[in-house]
């Protein structure tokens, strides 16, 4: 039975070990498209100043390049933002996931603390 336990407990830890590894891929995958909204906002930020220093006028604010490249840059955030509820909604999933394989590996855990505790216990009777 022991050996049938410890089996099972290299096989439920490899499991969580994967649940992680794809939960922690998941979170990196968001935090990479955070990252790309944030860089976003701090470009049109830096346009923003840019075009206060020049007291709100300049070529391409005239040409209305400045507007194509604002309308740019809002479609260029939704479709990020769109991605990352898709992915936040994948990191939950996977949340749960690595939530049940970390149950089942400290249940197989205290099973085999429980059976060693008896063997102890067995051995000491006999």
């Amino acid at each position: 039975m022991d050996k049938q336990l410890v089996a099972l407990r290299n096989l439920t830890g490899l499991v969580l070990d994967a649940e992680r590894m794809k939960l922690q891929q998941i979170i990196k995958a968001e935090q990479d498209l955070a990252k790309q909204v944030a860089e976003l906002d701090r470009e049109s930020n830096k346009r923003a100043a840019q075009l206060l220093a020049k007291g709100g006028m300049d070529t391409a604010l005239l040409a209305g390049a400045d507007l194509r490249w604002q309308n740019w840059v809002q479609q260029q955030k939704r479709s990020l933002n769109t991605r990352r509820s898709a992915i936040l909604a994948k990191q939950e999933e996977q949340r749960l996931k690595a939530q049940k394989a970390f149950g089942q590996a400290e249940a197989v855990a205290r099973l085999l603390e429980k059976s060693a505790e008896e063997a102890r216990l067995k051995s000491g009777r006999a």
